[in-house]
C-alpha cells in the first residue's frame, strides 16, 4: 500500500506540474541514470538535467530560453542517488528560496528526493553555462550542465537576416570517470569530494556526439544567410575554433579578447566555462571548406584532438 501511495503521489505531482509551470517557471530534474552511446560501443553512464521523469539525459541538459527583463522560477528536483547537488552559473546570480518562498541567506545543496527553488532576472543578453558545482569538476564532467539563452528585446541587434541558430556545446569524457565504481559513490556525511584519477579524456564531444560527426554549420542552399552561432565550453579543455578566411565573423556577446584574426581568418579561443555568440557570414566561403575545432590540453597547452567540421551540409 505504501508503494502504491508513492506512485500515486509522483503521478499527481506530474499532473499538477503540467498546469502550474508557466512560461516563467521551469522544472529541472537532476538524475544519475543517464546513458550516452558513443561510436556503437557500450553506453557510457552519465549524470544530467532533464525536464521530466521520462526525459532522457542529453549533453547539454535542460535548456532555459528567455528574454532580457524576464524573471524565472526554477523548481530543481534532485532524484540522484549520489552527493547533494545544486544549480550555479558563473555570470548569473541565482537566488535560492525555501519551500515557503523565503530567500535563503546561505545557499545549500539539494539532497536526494528534495526540491530546491531558484530564481533570477535576465539582465544581459547572451549564452550562459549553468551546472552543479558540487565535487567540481566531477558533477560537471559527469553531465550535470545545461545552457541558458537570454535574448535581447531589440529586434535590430542582428543587422543581417538570420535564418539559423546553432548551438555548439563542447565537453570531454574520460570513461574511467564514468564507471559505476566512481559514479555510484554513496553520499559521505563528511562531505568528502569524490577521489578521482587523473583526467585523461578519450572522447571529445560537441552536443553529446563525437566532434567529427558534427554535420556542419549551415545548409548549403542558405549560404547567403547569416548564422547565429552559440559556443559553450562545458569541458576542462580549452577550445580553439578556426573559421575559413572567407568567413566574416562578428561578436554578439562574450569576451572580445577571445576572438582574433590569424592569417586573415577569424579564430576563437574559448577557455573552459566560457561562452560566446557570433554572427557568421558564409556567402563567400567555398562549398567544401571546413571549420577547425581543436581541444587543447590545459597543462601541456597542446592540441589533444582536432575535428574538421564542414561549413555546409
Amino acid at each position: 500500500m505504501k508503494k502504491r501511495n508513492q506512485i500515486t503521489l509522483v503521478f499527481s505531482f506530474l499532473f499538477v506540474s503540467t498546469f502550474l509551470f508557466s512560461q516563467n517557471e521551469r522544472l529541472i530534474i537532476g538524475r544519475t541514470t543517464g546513458k550516452l552511446s558513443i561510436e556503437k560501443k557500450a553506453p557510457i553512464r552519465t549524470f544530467g538535467f532533464t525536464n521530466s521523469l521520462s526525459g532522457q539525459v542529453t549533453l547539454p541538459g535542460s535548456e532555459i530560453d528567455m528574454k532580457v527583463g524576464d524573471s524565472i522560477n526554477i523548481d530543481f528536483w534532485n532524484i540522484s542517488q549520489g552527493n547533494p547537488v545544486s544549480l550555479y552559473c558563473r555570470d548569473i546570480e541565482f537566488v535560492q528560496r525555501t519551500a515557503e518562498n523565503e530567500v535563503m541567506t546561505k545557499k545549500e545543496p539539494v539532497h536526494h528526493m528534495e526540491h530546491g527553488f531558484y530564481s533570477f532576472v535576465a539582465q544581459k543578453a547572451g549564452t550562459y553555462l549553468y551546472y552543479s558545482p558540487e565535487n567540481y569538476p566531477f558533477n560537471l564532467q559527469a553531465g550535470m550542465f545545461g545552457v541558458i539563452i537570454i535574448r535581447s528585446k531589440e529586434t535590430d541587434v542582428l543587422p543581417a537576416k538570420v535564418l539559423a541558430e546553432v548551438l555548439w556545446c563542447s565537453t570531454e569524457i574520460d570513461p574511467i570517470w564514468h564507471t559505476d565504481a566512481i559514479m555510484g559513490t554513496a553520499y559521505d556525511t563528511s562531505n568528502k569530494p569524490v577521489v578521482l584519477p587523473d583526467f585523461k579524456p578519450q572522447y571529445f564531444l560537441i552536443n553529446g556526439q563525437i566532434a567529427t560527426k558534427n554535420k556542419g554549420l549551415q545548409v548549403l542552399a542558405n549560404k547567403k544567410e547569416a548564422v547565429l552561432l552559440r559556443l559553450v565550453n562545458a569541458g576542462l579543455y580549452g577550445n580553439e575554433i578556426q573559421f575559413p578566411p572567407q568567413a566574416k565573423v562578428r561578436l554578439i556577446s562574450g569576451n572580445e579578447k577571445n576572438l582574433t584574426t590569424f592569417s586573415g581568418a577569424c579564430k576563437v579561443q574559448l577557455p573552459p566555462g566560457e561562452c560566446m555568440e557570433l554572427e557568421v557570414f558564409l556567402e563567400n566561403v567555398s562549398d567544401q571548406e571546413k571549420i577547425g575545432y581543436h581541444f587543447t590540453d590545459p597543462v601541456s597547452k597542446k592540441i589533444s584532438y582536432n575535428a574538421g567540421i564542414p561549413v555546409f551540409y
